[in-house]
């Protein structure tokens, strides 16, 4: 009946507004809206009363399809209105009608609402289990039962980098399996975002934690989530941390040709002394390998031949710290690019005299060049800027004999020196900025009548 009536009320509108247009005046129902009652036999007073029934179920929403499974409705015609096989249609004896005294909800055509008595809901049982513990904290711990971490003291501090596991545990009867979790701290923000499985081996404590642990029991009767010793959580010292930035000790730029460079500029903050000597290695080749950071000179620029470059730019500043077992590290150092052309670094700071200079890390400003050999000329951090003269290498044959023939090269450009015995050729390096100065690389590219050839510098 409710898809007649919505059917009907479809219909009636639309038969209204075509009224409208072709019935100039009159009373009652038009014709065409009359003859579709008389097709479904409901009276117009029976429309007009469902229309302005808000409660009518013409204004239901309608009922979802049938389920595939269901056998597709007879194409036969719809049982007569008032048949036997008819439903009821409302307002009649055979159906309650909305708003009467027999409809459920409302006693007297009212909005108030019947609720169902209390005998009408089925008791709780008292046997039901308990819901699953899940996560980190407490729920319906076990009694009697008592757990903790493996090595706890009541009052001790923990050390970061300790592996922390849990203290064997006897299960209780009736329970046949403990799975143990932990959080870093103690809040529920922290119990819930944070809660993990601990692991078998166990995990390195990290600083500046406060450590809880749970064992979630099952039982016989269900779960069982216990908070262990200590409740309140297990504290670790403040770990420690480096900080700073990290810089090469010469050529600070991006981009560099320095070989033997040093980084720098990144110190160890310990206030709880966790760490016992504790040291910032400059790791790199995906940490495998370590800066050296007395000389600057890796091992493994030895098996180099001379046109060799190698741009480092994963060189990262880590702390050592073997008591403090989670890796503390800085972003990488800034790109050094290093060639393999020198065989020597002379390294002047401040200024260019012997004794602020260096060879290789040693005092001094003389080296020994052989055939096939170079020296790279660094003046760092120059700062006398009413002395700003042209840099020269001094250079003398060794065991010289007569008629030698010594030539060297400057970034390509080359030099050839002849004379009787000794040979005492002088190189040009250019003129010093205040400032940082790399002078390129000096090597001896040829030379007979000698042994070697002596530099000294720079100087003036």
């Amino acid at each position: 009946m409710k898809k007649k009536l919505r059917s009907l009320f479809i219909v009636a509108s639309l038969s209204l507004a075509a009224s409208l247009a072709i019935v100039a005046c009159g009373d009652g129902v038009p014709e065409i809206l009359d003859d579709f009652l008389q097709d479904l036999g409901v009276s117009e007073s029976q429309m007009n009363s469902e229309m302005e029934n808000p409660k009518s179920p013409i204004w239901d929403e309608p009922p979802p399809p049938p389920p595939s499974s269901e056998q597709p409705m007879s194409s036969a015609e719809p049982p007569i209105p008032g048949s036997s096989a008819a439903p009821p249609i409302p307002g009649s004896s055979a159906a309650p009608n909305p708003g009467s005294s027999a409809a459920p909800g409302n006693s007297s055509g009212g909005n108030s609402t019947i609720t169902p008595s209390s005998s009408s809901t089925p008791p709780k049982s008292s046997a039901a289990p308990p819901a699953p513990a899940g996560g980190c904290g407490e729920s319906n711990p076990k009694a009697g039962f008592t757990c903790g971490w493996d090595g706890y003291k009541a009052g001790e501090i923990l050390v970061p980098g300790k592996i922390l596991k849990s203290a064997n545990a006897t299960l209780p009867s009736g329970c046949s399996a403990v799975a143990w979790k932990f959080a870093p701290d103690t809040t529920q923000m922290a119990q819930v975002n944070a809660c993990k499985a601990l692991p078998a081996d166990g995990f390195s404590a990290e600083g500046s934690r406060n450590y809880v642990l749970f064992a979630e029991l099952t039982c016989d009767d269900g779960k069982h989530t216990t908070a262990c010793d200590p409740k309140k959580g297990w504290s670790s010292k403040k770990a420690p941390e480096i900080t700073g930035e990290c810089k090469w000790d010469r050529n600070p730029a991006v981009t560099t040709t320095a070989r033997g460079s040093v980084p720098s500029g990144v110190n160890v903050v310990d206030p709880e002394k966790v760490c016992t000597n504790p040291t910032v290695e400059y790791l790199y080749a995906d940490g495998t390998k370590k800066w050296n950071k007395t000389s600057g000179i890796l091992d493994e620029w030895k098996t180099w031949d001379k046109k060799h470059k190698e741009t480092y730019s994963d060189v990262t500043p880590t702390l050592n710290c073997p008591a403090y077992g989670t890796t503390v590290a800085l972003p990488a150092c800034p790109k050094l690019e290093v060639s393999a052309g020198a065989d020597y670094i002379i390294d002047c700071t401040g200024k260019f005299d012997e004794k602020s200079c260096k060879v290789n890390s040693v005092t001094g400003n003389s080296v020994t060049l052989k055939a096939d050999e170079c020296v790279e000329i660094n003046v760092m951090g120059y700062n006398d800027q009413y002395n700003l003269p042209t840099v020269i290498m001094r250079c003398e044959t060794q065991g010289t004999q007569a008629s030698a023939s010594v030539t060297v090269a400057l970034n390509g450009k080359s030099t050839t020196t002849s004379g009787s015995w000794s040979v005492q050729p002088q190189v040009q390096l250019g003129k010093i900025k205040v400032g940082d100065n790399e002078f390129g690389t000096l090597c001896v590219t040829a030379i007979s009548g000698a042994s070697g050839l002596k530099c000294t510098g720079p100087s003036q």
